[in-house]
């Protein structure tokens, strides 16, 4: 960005960054754009072509398995010549990175986990790590330069940038729902759900809700603290995502960087969102600086 004065913040940052990171942490090498690119096909056909035949998407999948072999392939050579694989051979032996760390696992019986459980944790973490980050990227910059003062007041005050980025997380939640399956016949504010049905819990609703938040529908940099950390937006319990951490610690050295780095941040044109339904964010933000 440095090397120019306007251009899209989703190419040219928002959306190279957590891909960059996530990478890192899995022990990826080699092209990070075909990396990229792998991820987004999985997201247009899981999301966007689902009323398909889902061709696509096993086609991308099976894409994506050999990928994931091809990078398995030099640990997996390693550790055949280790008599006994543990975690004392990371950093050694081992790269000390995620794909290594599933490779030594072992569970209480001493099982190694399968190819599927690698591959879909492998593929899991691709999804999880990149996309959602970079539409958190997207809207907190959106929304801190629709209203410049917003970005001015941070800019001032950086105590204020962690309330932000959770405002950002309850406004603009980068996942707007997920699905689950009712077990039995159930009731839910007062409609009927038989048993085995398709249910979106949405989170977008959720963060919005007016006996929750107050003046739901504003996005406040000042609502207290206690408040707005009660956003759905990484969802709860059994189901609440383990890279929450990952992504508040990632857009908080992002923001400092371009508060620092960029004061005169402005927007520079119309956005776009992306396109999969239950997704929120920017696919296109034009900014000048």
């Amino acid at each position: 960005m440095a090397a120019t004065t306007s251009g899209d913040f989703h190419e040219m940052f928002a959306a190279p960054l957590p891909i960059g990171v996530i990478a890192r942490l899995m022990g990826i090498t080699g092209d990070l754009g075909h990396f990229k690119k792998l991820s987004d096909a999985l997201m247009e056909e899981g999301m966007n072509n689902a009323d398909s035949d889902g061709a696509g998407f096993r086609r991308v999948l099976a894409e994506l398995n050999s990928y994931w072999a091809e990078q398995l392939a030099p640990r997996r050579a390693l550790l055949s010549e280790v008599d006994d694989p543990n975690p004392s051979h990371l950093g050694a032996e081992l790269p000390d990175d995620i794909m290594s760390r599933l490779l030594l696992f072992r569970n209480d019986d001493g099982e190694a986990l399968s190819e599927f459980e690698i591959n879909n944790t492998l593929m899991n973490m691709l999804l999880a790590g990149n996309e959602t980050t970079t539409s958190l990227l997207t809207n907190l910059v959106w929304r801190l330069l629709e209203d410049r003062s917003r970005w001015e007041t941070v800019q001032d005050d950086r105590s204020l940038l962690p309330n932000a980025i959770e405002e950002s997380l309850r406004f603009d939640a980068p996942v707007l729902g997920m699905f689950r399956t009712s077990l039995t016949e159930t009731e839910l504010g007062g409609v009927g759900i038989p048993a085995k049905t398709k249910i979106m819990a949405t989170y977008g609703s959720a963060n919005r809700d007016p006996e929750k938040f107050s003046e739901p529908d504003e996005f406040r940099l000042d609502r207290p603290r206690g408040e707005v950390l009660q956003h759905m937006a990484f969802g709860r319990g059994p189901h609440a995502c383990p890279g929450a951490p990952l992504t508040r610690l990632e857009v908080t050295i992002a923001m400092n960087g371009l508060l620092d780095r960029f004061p005169d941040l402005r927007l520079d044109g119309f956005s776009e969102r992306i396109t999969p339904f239950n997704f929120w964010g920017r696919r296109y933000l034009p900014l000048a600086w």
